[in-house]
């Protein structure tokens, strides 16, 4: 009988000592197989030689949580199809306005026209979009844009087409996107939890960007195949893919039935519009929004082709080199989001960081001799800009109440897109004065301080939980 045996009920316990033999430990145990459990060699034997990288550190890596919902998956995947085709036709487009007209004042002026619409009406698209079915919306807003890209490519290919029908054109793709960009942008929350929502436009953004670099060197190929026509062609058919996908998700996902406040269209503007104001966090994002659009937007996309030419004295291939290696930028921001905390400090540091490399971007282009050194500036420009704009978007998603988060969108969008084509003409005009490294200069002082004052005042308060922010009115002399 084994000593374990003999000994009494009182006696101490006294585990056997481990036999020691030769043998190699078995690795491959019922232990081995546990989550997180990482096998070695036996001690006192190396590890064999392998001609190729072990990809045991890649094994534990997953979708992000929000690919992993099958609804944004899905649609998140059909979007990248019909971006390409945005792309596409948007490149196709710039050309034949181009063959119709060698005027900056007339090819400024179809920014324009499209724009105002977006001025005019997104307050309205955001409260449709607050009282009515988001999915029903983008299928129809999405079905006119495919239809407007069939009269503009039967325009072309018949040789009927005027520089009329592009401002036309134009206004009216302003007019459907007024109300189908309030309605896309709150859809997200039916699609992914709200703590995954980060992640979700992250995704969104990277495709933007990556769609940026591949729509318009599949437009170059298309057109010099079959002819401008085609890229319009072209887009209204990916348009297809996420009105399809869109019809399936009916049985798929439970839309956010909201409340009925009874109250006209232009009360529940107004009433959205209160909402903003009244809440210092959503206000705070809102006014950071136009603060981005006034001073960054013009230097980094509008204006960068002129500036890499005239003050660079880059060619046309540096104007491309430069908004790809911006879009690269503008990538690895997306991807920094994606992989980064989702808790509210880390947000806000992601702000604040992105406050501070846009200004670092402007002053490194601003002092920049040659096209060489201009290239960090552009990249830290871009991952910047696209942090720190899709951080508020994440966070306004994530504040506004799903009854009013239409409205609030639409809020952002008015004071983006509507501030855009003022700030162009604006920037535009007093570079053609001052010059446009002095304009970017002053635009990066500008964005110093006024970032750093809207932090102070209003934005730190969304990147606290809500439970730790102490009510206003308790605070003596407000």
């Amino acid at each position: 009988m084994s000593a374990e045996h003999d000994a009494g009920p009182d006696s101490p316990p006294h585990p056997l000592p481990p036999q020691v033999t030769d043998d190699v430990p078995d690795v491959h145990n019922a232990d081995s197989r546990m989550p997180g459990f990482r096998t070695a060699p036996a001690p006192g034997r190396p590890g064999r030689f392998a001609l190729f990288p072990s990809s045991l550190p890649f094994r534990d890596i997953a979708l992000p949580r929000a690919l992993q919902a099958r609804p944004f998956r899905r649609y998140w995947s059909s979007q990248i199809i019909a971006l390409c085709g945005a792309w596409m036709q948007n490149t196709a487009a710039s050309l034949v306005v181009l063959s119709l007209t060698s005027s900056a004042v007339l090819i400024g002026a179809v920014n324009i026209v499209t724009a105002l619409p977006l001025l005019l009406l997104s307050l309205f698209g955001g409260v449709i979009a607050d009282r009515l079915n988001r999915r029903k919306i983008i299928i129809a807003t999405q079905s006119m844009l495919g239809c407007l890209s069939l009269v503009y490519a039967w325009l072309i290919l018949t040789g009927r087409l005027e520089y009329w029908h592009v401002l036309a054109l134009a206004a009216v793709a302003g007019s459907i996107q007024a109300f189908e960009l309030p309605a896309g942008q709150s859809f997200v929350t039916e699609l992914v939890d709200r703590e995954d929502m980060s992640q979700a436009l992250a995704l969104n953004s990277a495709s933007f960007n990556a769609t940026r670099t591949v729509g318009p060197a599949l437009a170059g190929i298309v057109i010099g195949v079959l002819g401008t026509g085609a890229a319009f062609v072209i887009n209204a058919i990916t348009l297809l893919a996420p009105i399809s996908v869109l019809v399936s998700l009916k049985t798929m996902i439970t839309p956010h039935f909201r409340k009925r406040s009874g109250q006209s269209g232009l009360a529940s503007l107004k009433a959205g519009v209160h909402h903003i104001r009244t809440n210092d966090d959503l206000l705070g994002l809102v006014l950071m929004s136009s603060v981005f659009s006034f001073l960054v937007f013009p230097n980094l996309l509008v204006l960068m082709p002129l500036y890499v030419t005239t003050e660079l004295g880059g060619g046309e291939g540096w104007v491309a080199v430069m908004i790809s290696v911006l879009g690269i930028g503008a990538l690895a921001g997306s991807i920094g989001i994606l992989r980064g905390s989702r808790l509210e400090a880390a947000a806000g540091k992601r702000l604040r960081t992105a406050m501070t490399g846009l200004a670092v971007g402007l002053f490194w282009l601003a002092l920049s001799p040659n096209p060489w050194f201009a290239i960090p500036g552009i990249v830290i420009a871009g991952f910047s800009f696209t942090t720190g704009n899709t951080q508020i978007m994440t966070r306004l998603q994530q504040l506004a109440p799903d009854d009013m988060r239409g409205r609030v969108l639409s809020v952002n969008s008015l004071a983006f897109n509507g501030v855009m084509p003022f700030a162009t003409l604006t920037v535009a005009g007093v570079a053609q004065l001052i010059g446009q490294p002095l304009v970017m200069l002053i635009c990066g002082v500008l964005l110093v301080g006024m970032s750093t004052w809207l932090w102070r005042r209003y934005v730190w308060q969304a990147f606290v939980p809500a439970g730790q922010i102490v009510p206003v009115t308790t605070s003596p002399g407000r």
